[in-house]
């Protein structure tokens, strides 16, 4: 007679690595892995997989292996805050942001990136969508192209859901999710605008406003997003983390500033500072400051096209626009090949109530981005180039 020795209990907490359950989740190989690490496309999925590892809000509880209380990989009965290598959450558990059971597991389920919570669509009214099961439909289809990195074909599920239904709040948020995953940086932002509309005390709405405008370098104002989403859910790593980042980059820029200060008082005619002390104070928001430092560049150094095209920016957000178009203009001609400035040009056309102009300006940006190899923001210029009529208000 052979005797079996019965099979041990798994460890109480022998958890994977974070890349193990990515993979996992994901269904991807080891070397697609590698590749987006490499690229830098996982690393803040991976911080929230280790969040929720260190917080054992992962657990044998949340884990697709768990079936009445006992795991189908060993054959056991297991506790639920258990784990072991072979743990894979659940896809409703996936984005998991609090501990199963714990007071604020309701109000906190989905972390700001997936949206997902269905209580909005619940409480939509008949009038809001004409075919609520077709747009439910689309949206979760949308979901899961999203999560499978199809991103182009998720905007357009997201986008047909939103001409049935331009009040659906989830797709409208995860449509502005998709727009950053893109890198289709002020595409997103309009569309986070929008859905503030219509929810503004969504905290993951604001924490992805605030990672938009730190891609647009506008810095203060992504601190004020990432504040106000602290604020409305102050259990969110993701809003932490980047008010964090957002101050140690405007602490540099006021650092940087009284290092130029100390500069121009040896040198008050150095072009190249006041540029540097220009882009600072925008960063930072002080646009009058930011204009006077544009301006003495210029005076110093006329052919300087960024600073042309800096000024016009900052002209733009005070709304001087014909003074931003002349600036535009002005960097445009010393400097053909710059498709930042085509594309700014476009804008203000739009606000001037030039769509003409803006369409061809629109134009000329994506080609000349398409030809540096900048295809998302090519793809931004295209899509303004094709709806002109759908730019500044």
């Amino acid at each position: 007679m052979i005797c079996r020795k019965p099979t041990s209990s798994p460890p109480e907490w022998n958890s994977p690595a974070p890349s193990t359950i990515y993979i996992k989740i994901k269904n991807i190989p080891y070397e697609t892995f590698k590749a987006r690490l490499n690229e830098g496309l996982v690393t803040t999925e991976l911080d929230q997989i280790r969040y929720r590892l260190e917080r054992r809000i992962y657990c044998c509880g949340v884990c697709s292996k768990h079936v009445n209380g006992y795991c189908v990989v060993t054959n056991r009965k297991v506790e639920a805050g258990w784990i072991c290598k072979a743990f894979v959450p659940k896809e409703e558990f996936i984005y998991l942001d609090s501990r199963p059971g714990s007071e604020t597991f309701p109000e906190f389920r989905y972390l700001s990136e997936t949206g997902l919570r269905k209580s909005y669509l619940e409480g939509e009214s008949p009038e809001e969508s004409s075919n609520p099961k077709s747009a439910e439909s689309l949206y979760e289809e949308g979901v899961i192209l999203y999560r499978q990195g199809r991103l182009r074909l998720a905007l357009e599920a997201f986008d047909r859901v939103l001409s049935e239904n331009p009040k659906h709040f989830p797709a409208m948020f995860h449509k502005g999710n998709t727009l950053l995953k893109l890198k289709r940086y002020e595409e997103a932002l309009k569309t986070f605008e929008s859905v503030s509309r219509i929810n503004p005390d969504h905290p993951g709405l604001w924490t992805n406003t605030g990672f938009a405008l730190v891609k647009l370098e506008r810095l203060r104002q992504a601190l004020e997003a990432f504040e106000r989403s602290i604020s409305l859910n102050p259990v969110q790593k993701n809003a932490w983390e980047g008010k964090d980042a957002v101050l140690v980059r405007m602490r540099k820029c006021e650092e940087e500033l009284k290092e130029f200060e100390r500069s121009l008082e040896r040198d008050p005619e150095d072009a190249g500072i006041w540029f540097e002390k220009g882009k600072c104070h925008l960063r930072l928001g002080e646009l009058e400051k930011s204009r006077e430092a544009f301006e003495k560049a210029l005076e110093e150094k006329p052919e300087n096209a960024e600073a042309w095209y800096l000024k016009g920016k900052v002209l733009f957000e005070i709304g001087s626009e014909k003074a931003a178009l002349h600036a535009f203009e002005k960097a445009t001609r010393k400097k053909p090949d710059f498709p930042e400035a085509w594309y700014e040009k476009g804008r203000v056309f739009l606000k001037l109530g030039n769509p003409k102009g803006a369409e061809n300006a629109f134009k000329i940006a994506a080609d000349l981005w398409e030809s540096k190899g900048a295809k998302a923001k090519a793809e931004t210029a295209r899509t303004k180039a094709k709806k002109p009529d759908s730019g500044e208000k």
